[in-house]
C-alpha cells in the first residue's frame, strides 16, 4: 500500500498535468473553490491525460493497469476539468446515428 505521502505526491502531480496547458499548477489553485470548473479540455486531452496518468499511478503507485484506469476515472470525477461543449454535440450525434444503425440491423 502507498504512503499517505507518496499518494499525496501523485495527486499533486496529476493535478500538474492536467493544469499544463493552461499554465497553471497546483500551487495556483489549491486555494481556490471549484477550480476545475473554471479550465477546460477537450475529450482528445483528456484521453492523452488519462493514458499518461495511468502509466504514473502504475509506475508511482505500482497499481495494476485495470486499477489505475477505475482510480484515474473516479479522479476525472471528482477533479477532471471541464470538456468542452463542442465536443457533446458531435458525441450525441454519433451515439444516434449509432442507435439508429443498431435499430434498422435488429429488425
Amino acid at each position: 500500500m502507498a504512503s499517505r505521502q507518496k499518494t499525496k505526491e501523485v495527486f499533486i502531480e496529476l493535478i500538474n498535468l492536467q493544469l499544463k496547458p493552461h499554465g497553471k499548477t497546483y500551487k495556483d489553485v489549491v486555494k481556490e473553490n471549484d477550480w476545475y470548473m473554471k479550465y477546460n479540455t477537450t475529450r482528445e486531452k483528456e484521453a492523452l491525460f488519462i493514458k499518461e496518468a495511468t502509466k504514473i499511478l502504475k509506475t508511482k503507485l505500482r497499481m495494476s493497469k485495470a486499477v489505475a484506469e477505475k482510480e484515474i476515472s473516479w479522479f476525472i470525477l471528482q477533479w477532471g476539468l471541464t470538456t468542452n461543449a463542442e465536443n457533446y454535440s458531435d458525441e450525441t450525434t454519433l451515439v444516434k446515428s449509432k442507435s439508429k444503425n443498431t435499430r434498422k440491423k435488429s429488425k
